[in-house]
């Protein structure tokens, strides 16, 4: 997976260093926030089919897709918070008519639907050649493990709605934060250019070496976590005691993931600042504290995030690369 997502990085890294780099005589412009989107869904869907679909390379929103997800997923966050509406949808696309006027469909020329039939072609392929079931991606451990086409469909669709936005937003908030602070980028950046890394672009293992590094990425998704949904859970019958107050059973409890990354309590009296510093200030007994709130960034349970190790990847990556390049 590493290997993969270097792949990726380094793509785009050439990709900026050719075609956006501006001189002496001519300035070029590049919109970093989408093109960071441009590297995340190729990382995804290169770690989904094997290869990618191509965002970097043609540095277009391929397809409509990112357009489609930046219109969609607002209502998807709606129907999150208020179930009921997505269990009157789920009745409502039960009817053929309504299904097809309302969920996109494989067949579709562009947006969500696009993809969908990207990841069936994917599918019907493999299914044809079984031997690839043994290739080192998603979809083929899907097949391998006997998942049924249609849902292999479906998550890997899930893949890259979940995968690509959210990376993305982290990369995007963090790389603000440092810009908009010079001595804490120009910190960062004598950090990494000091070391010289076994590999190119640097594995995670030397990353997590680079202490600033880690702390800066922490502040980045402390201050503007990338997923806000209230991530529910319900009370078993019987009810519970929760931070001293009886709260009856079957009742839905969610928690302000950006309130708790913010509490002064544990993050100090400056907590709504971008200030990396804090995660080498405290004693012991307060880190434990701050780390196990930030590690609400990512959820927990059963709903904790199963990409935590490919999003820790390409953020280590992306942000060594952009300070040693840049």
């Amino acid at each position: 997976m590493e290997a993969i997502i270097d792949e990726r990085v380094l793509e785009w890294i050439d990709f900026i260093g050719q075609h956006c780099t501006s001189s002496e005589e001519v300035t070029k412009r590049l919109d970093i926030g989408r093109s960071t989107q441009y590297l995340t869904t190729d990382i995804i869907s290169h770690l989904c089919f094997g290869q990618p679909i191509g965002f970097v390379a043609r540095h277009e929103d391929v397809h409509g897709f990112l357009h489609t997800l930046e219109r969609r997923l607002p209502i998807a966050e709606q129907f999150s918070v208020v179930t009921e509406l997505f269990t009157l949808l789920a009745s409502v696309t039960r009817i053929p008519f309504f299904k097809r006027l309302m969920i996109p469909q494989n067949s579709d020329n562009y947006g969500v639907g696009k993809i969908l039939g990207i990841s069936r072609k994917a599918i019907n392929d493999r299914l044809a050649r079984e031997a690839e079931f043994c290739n080192k991606d998603i979809l083929a451990s899907f097949l391998r493990h006997k998942m049924h086409p249609d849902q292999a469909e479906t998550e890997i669709t899930v893949s890259l709605f979940a995968g690509t936005d959210t990376t993305a937003t982290a990369m995007r908030a963090t790389l603000l934060y440092l810009l908009s602070d010079p001595p804490v980028y120009n910190r960062l950046c004598l950090e990494i250019r000091s070391q010289s890394p076994l590999w190119k672009p640097i594995q995670l293992q030397e990353a997590q070496e680079l202490s600033y590094l880690q702390a800066c990425i922490k502040e980045g998704l402390r201050l503007f976590p990338p997923v806000t949904a209230l991530r529910e859970r319900l009370v078993p019958a019987g009810g519970d005691i929760i931070c001293g107050l009886k709260v009856p059973g079957g009742v839905n409890l969610g928690l302000n993931t950006r309130g708790l990354l913010r509490n002064k309590d544990v993050f100090g009296a400056d907590a709504e600042i971008f200030r990396p510093e804090r995660w080498f200030e405290r004693d012991a007994k307060c880190l434990i504290r701050m780390e196990r709130v930030f590690e609400l960034v990512f959820g927990g349970g059963s709903t904790r995030c199963l990409g935590v190790r490919i999003a820790t990847l390409s953020l280590n990556k992306f942000f060594v690369e952009v300070s040693f390049q840049f």
